[in-house]
């Protein structure tokens, strides 16, 4: 392939070549709205039916997602069948997730203490080998560091002889443009600010072709190998001492090591760089999708899709109402209101939701009620690893007892 070939020409290449090989087994119909007929029953604390929509879509694939083998396993255990939550797991560890990570996971952990089994699952589990490109896993890896790596320009002679001697009490070493602290720099003068402010766009256009370049690459290594997944490079690894690493204190760290974001994550950070060409990776996406190489949550993690309210939408407020200081409200049945979980949710201003349900069933998304209900379900504490709408907590004070009633009006109470 031409070297100088034009993004958006390999893309659409990408895409109809993708297209020609599409086969029957598109995921956003045979897969994507029975995960949602089974995160609904999970909402319902229906663990079986549950379960048995999770195994009915696992038999119309070949290749589930591991996050969907992971709430079919606690819905297993759940429903007291643990022979099926081994066999679940053991298909989450053939993506190449570390068995000895399911001791530090939120649930886990807990199930690995009193299981008598676990110890021989473990032996067996160890046995399995991933069939994943590690070398291409690597690749990527390489490729976004290289792309998130900040570019950093050596300071003028000028500029270094001013901060050799005007810093001696300041707590910093200066050898380039990017960490010159603010306050320190309001005192440097306007021609060496100058010089500061060249130096800096000239990092940001270095930035810039760094990011094009790593870019074009992802996008030939899609043409070859197709849209990298991780049943093709595995899930996420965790990264040594940082937020990200076990043991688990809730299951949004956990969550991470049961999917693969590193596509989708070069294609979000390609996408918000403003020095650069935009290119619609749409179709990509898309296709990735409905192929069951990427989850129609990715949509909604571009920066691209952050005004499409289709793929945004299902956004709630839970909130709890409680009175002001030396404020008592006796005639109000404030006793039970307080208690209780409120929400409201979000309302299109220019689409029915009719049409916005539309648009995200054709991308694999749940209804946009089905993502309010999910939404409401992961205010409070839960295993599942469930995408669906999300939600924002809002303690909410009420200065006299005639507002009760009005802030509440309107909402509905989380069961």
């Amino acid at each position: 392939m031409p070297g100088n070939l034009p993004m958006k020409k390999l893309i659409l290449l990408l895409f109809f070549k993708t297209s020609i090989s599409y086969a029957q087994t598109d995921f956003t119909r045979i897969y994507h709205p029975i995960i949602n007929e089974a995160e609904l029953a999970i909402v319902d604390t229906n663990y079986h039916e549950a379960l048995s929509f999770y195994n009915e879509a696992f038999t119309n694939v070949e290749k589930p997602f591991a996050k969907d083998y992971y709430n079919a396993a606690i819905c297993a255990i759940l429903a007291g069948k643990i022979p099926v939550m081994f066999d679940l797991l053991e298909k989450i560890v053939a993506k190449g997730y570390q068995v000895e990570n399911f001791r530090k996971d939120f649930f886990f952990k807990n199930v690995a203490d009193t299981c008598k089994q676990w110890t021989n699952f473990e032996k067996q589990a160890r046995l399995i080998k991933p069939q994943i490109n590690t070398e291409l896993r690597d690749s990527l890896q390489k490729l976004y560091r290289l792309m998130t790596t900040p570019q950093r320009t050596p300071l003028t002679a000028a500029l270094r002889n001013y901060i050799k001697e005007n810093t001696k009490d300041e707590k910093f070493t200066s050898n380039d443009s990017l960490s010159i602290p603010f306050t320190f720099r309001k005192k440097i003068p306007d021609h060496l600010r100058h010089q500061i402010d060249s130096l800096q766009n000239l990092n940001a256009m270095k930035g810039a072709d760094v990011i094009r370049d790593k870019f074009l690459t992802v996008l030939k290594i899609v043409e070859i190998h197709g849209f990298p997944d991780e049943n093709l490079i595995g899930l996420n690894q965790f990264f040594p001492a940082s937020s990200q690493s076990p043991p688990f204190r809730n299951n949004y760290g956990s969550s991470y090591l049961y999917e693969n974001t590193l596509v989708g994550d070069i294609l979000m950070f390609s996408s918000f760089q403003q020095q650069i060409e935009k290119t619609d990776t749409s179709p990509l996406i898309k296709q990735a999708i409905r192929d069951g190489k990427a989850h129609p949550a990715i949509i909604r993690s571009l920066a691209k899709y952050s005004t499409d309210e289709p793929c945004t939408m299902g956004r709630v407020l839970v909130i709890q109402f409680r009175l002001e200081d030396n404020v008592n409200c006796p005639n109000n049945d404030w006793g039970s209101k307080k208690e209780k979980h409120y929400w409201k949710k979000e309302r299109s201003t220019t689409l029915s939701e009719i049409e916005i349900n539309e648009r995200r069933q054709n991308l694999g998304l749940e209804k946009l009620e089905d993502a309010y209900r999910k939404a409401f379900f992961k205010s409070r504490p839960t295993p599942f690893l469930i995408y669906g709408g999300s939600f924002q907590a809002e303690l909410a004070y009420i200065p006299n007892c005639e507002l009760i009633d009005k802030m509440i009006k309107g909402t509905v109470v989380v069961k």
